[in-house]
């Protein structure tokens, strides 16, 4: 029965469409990025920051690239699967790499978010509960899988498309074009800084390929889900640039929510940052949950004894701990971003190349793949024969049944005429005796 009941949970397993995985992606790199980084990114590449952002998305793109590319290779395992059974020692040793560092990222965020949200909306509220409440909320997500994280997705996520779209309208006439002056002299050194710090927050994406299989993840919709992300981080950036200016930007811990503070609609809403912070909240939830998703299935990878589900309350009991362990203050958070930057490009870009290098199809299937591919060839040539050749017989079949069929009339015709001929003789003979 235990049998039957994963065939059948396998087969009801649907891939994700192209507009969830699109929303799943800004969800990965949109909100947790929004709430520090800018403020190191302006520092160092000032007017020119959004050119920091367009150098990462080049390399995230090279990066999905390669992925994708070693994907293709495995049919529709994902790449956790395929590298445990291509190389079981190796293989293992990368993914528990991937839950440790996919771990250090759960315990970042949350944190992060206690930290916002203790500044900027419940300051007299103790850290421990908030962050409890988190994760608590958290887990309550996690319960129902990737299928609770896709449906928050969905519900929340046009909400904060919305508001950075939005936010021009409301702050038009705030804007000061002269913080982008001058646009050609470009600090080369300041941008490539901007980059390095930006790395930061923005190599998550590529954790899809690893948890997701080649139906579900298509590097087209991946395409587009990194593109439209930083498009709006680039949009959210330039307007902080125009309306809160270089000088302060750089000294705000969180510069999207000062960014939010400037918007007065009315008297009525002067503080549209409680909606929208009320709003956008569950997203930064949801990507905690989604975190907690990766870790645990990532254990549940590396050993089939390990229960993904069972797993996901320890693993949240533990995130709490290492969030107050690892960090002692957001100050603190923040201050590492320099040196967390080398160890996000090592499992961003050096591990997907050596990753592609390693880890390819083994000659066996390879054979067998060639063999099938002819025997299918065959199958179909075989069965191709004799239809071909029943449709020439029965079409000679038909030119012969069509040439019967005009002899026969034309002998019922020519008996018609004798018959015709002979009456007439008969009619004349007894015209003349008579």
């Amino acid at each position: 029965m235990s049998g039957t009941t994963k065939q059948v949970k396998k087969h009801d397993a649907r891939p994700l469409t192209e507009r969830q995985l699109v929303l799943m992606i800004i969800m990965i790199t949109l909100p947790m990025t929004l709430v520090h980084s800018p403020s190191d990114i302006v520092q160092f590449g000032q007017q020119h920051a959004y050119l920091c952002i367009i150098l990462v998305y080049l390399v995230l793109l090279i990066c999905i690239w390669l992925l994708s590319r070693t994907q293709r290779r495995f049919g529709s395992q994902n790449l956790f699967q395929a590298m445990i059974g291509r190389r079981p020692f190796v293989g293992r040793v990368i993914v528990g790499m991937y839950v440790l560092y996919y771990f250090y990222i759960l315990a970042r965020d949350a944190r992060l978010l206690t930290e916002y949200v203790d500044t900027t909306l419940l300051p007299l509220t103790p850290v421990m509960i908030i962050l409890l409440c988190i994760f608590v909320m958290s887990g309550f997500i996690i319960r129902g899988g990737m299928k609770s994280v896709v449906s928050m997705t969905e519900i929340f996520m046009p909400i904060l498309i919305l508001t950075i779209f939005m936010i021009p309208l409301f702050v038009s006439g705030a804007l000061d074009f002269h913080y982008l002056t001058p646009f050609f002299p470009v600090d080369l050194i300041g941008v490539g800084n901007g980059t390095w710090y930006f790395f930061s927050y923005a190599g998550e994406i590529i954790i899809l390929p690893f948890i997701f299989g080649k139906e579900t993840f298509k590097l087209k919709s991946a395409v587009k889900g990194l593109s439209f992300a930083f498009f709006l981080l680039v949009i959210d950036i330039i307007m902080m640039i125009l309306i809160i200016g270089l000088p302060i930007i750089p000294r705000i811990s969180y510069p999207s929510h000062e960014l939010v503070r400037q918007v007065q609609i009315s008297d009525i809403l002067d503080r549209f940052d409680m909606f929208l912070a009320a709003a956008i909240l569950p997203i930064h939830m949801t990507k905690v949950a989604f975190n907690t998703y990766v870790v645990c299935y990532g254990m549940g990878c590396l050993d089939k004894n390990i229960s993904g589900r069972m797993m996901q309350g320890p693993i949240i009991l533990l995130g709490y701990v290492c969030a107050f362990w690892f960090f002692k203050d957001s100050i603190q958070l923040f201050k590492f971003d320099r040196e967390w930057s080398a160890i996000v490009l090592l499992f961003t870009l050096v591990m997907p190349v050596l990753i592609y290098l390693i880890f390819r199809p083994s000659k066996k299937k390879k054979k067998d793949g060639a063999t099938q591919n002819k025997q299918s060839a065959q199958n179909e040539e075989s069965q191709n024969g004799p239809s071909s050749q029943e449709g020439e017989s029965t079409e000679t079949e038909k030119s012969t049944q069509k040439a019967q069929s005009a002899q026969n009339e034309s002998s019922q015709r020519r008996s018609s005429t004798k018959k015709s001929g002979n009456s007439q003789n008969g009619n004349a003979g007894s015209a003349e005796g008579s």
